[in-house]
């Protein structure tokens, strides 16, 4: 499972009323930094590249809205 920079602009959008309120909150508010959930090599963002772009988010809609929020261009994903 190989790791790699994948821009924002490349990735589906999510809308904040696809999400659970208690999981974006946990994640803003976990002892771990977001930052660090962002790039935890444990639980990566997974994405399906099968359709092209925008990719198709297969785990990590939560990360991917709240990165898009705090304004990052780019997120660290592995294709599944």
């Amino acid at each position: 499972m190989q790791i790699q920079q994948v821009r924002l602009s490349d990735i589906q959008t999510v809308s904040s009323s696809e999400l659970e309120p208690k999981k974006l909150k946990a994640l803003e508010n976990s002892y771990d930094s977001f930052e660090s959930q962002l790039n935890s090599q444990r639980n990566p963002i997974a994405l399906d590249r099968g359709a092209g772009k925008p990719y198709q988010i297969l785990d990590g809609r939560h990360r991917v809205y709240l990165a898009r929020k705090k304004g990052y261009s780019s997120v660290p994903a592995t294709f599944g």
